[in-house]
């Protein structure tokens, strides 16, 4: 009587290796698939992010210094010379045929913390601080502190936040900055130039 072998058998201990093997290699590819992927929409959100803030700052910070009285700008140096804060007041309207000002107000980086804020009556006990970003780049976007004009644009070392005035403008300049997936900056920089509407001052 002749057997017959059983075609069902089972897999052998290095077949199982293979299988196991192969089944980790393709769920590390997937893996990797999946953390590029997120890594893109994080990426991209986060840029988009920047954009809309540095935007939005901007424009705050440009009405503020359009309705400001152009004599009561503080520090008052002039072009070539930038500086990452400026103090103002505001034009509130006329009373009894006078021009009524606010409070002196501030618009500036805080430099230790990487911010930018607003302030009415700074460095007073009554003084009230808005944060307007906490995403400002140390230095404007191609600038280091080297005393050298790094960026071309005519200024030295100008920081994340910057004004320069020139007669009754000023052109602002902003660079945000946020870390991305692989530790790499994600850096956005905006700027623009007011006039100041209000030529005379109480001061």
């Amino acid at each position: 009587m002749i057997s017959k072998r059983n075609s069902k058998r089972g897999f052998t201990l290095l077949e199982m290796m293979m299988a196991f093997t192969l089944l980790a290699m393709v769920m590390l590819k997937a893996q990797g698939a999946m953390k590029a992927a997120s890594q893109g929409i994080g990426d991209e959100t986060k840029r988009a992010m920047i954009e809309d803030q540095a935007r939005r700052v901007l424009r705050q910070v440009g009405f503020a210094v359009m309705g400001s009285d152009r004599a009561s700008l503080l520090p008052g140096t002039m072009a070539p010379i930038s500086t990452e804060n400026l103090r103002y007041r505001v034009n509130l309207g006329v009373q009894d045929g006078e021009v009524v000002w606010s409070d002196r107000e501030m618009v500036a980086m805080d430099t230790g913390r990487l911010n930018v804020y607003w302030a009415e009556n700074p460095d007073e006990a009554n003084e009230k601080k808005v944060v307007w970003s906490k995403l400002v780049a140390p230095y404007l976007q191609g600038e280091i502190l080297n005393g050298i004009d790094d960026n071309g644009n005519g200024l030295v070392d100008e920081t994340g936040l910057s004004f320069v005035i020139q007669g009754n403008a000023v052109t602002i300049r902003l660079t945000l900055q946020l870390i991305g997936e692989n530790d790499e900056p994600l850096t956005r920089t905006v700027e623009t130039t007011v006039t100041c509407r209000n030529l005379e001052g109480s001061e």
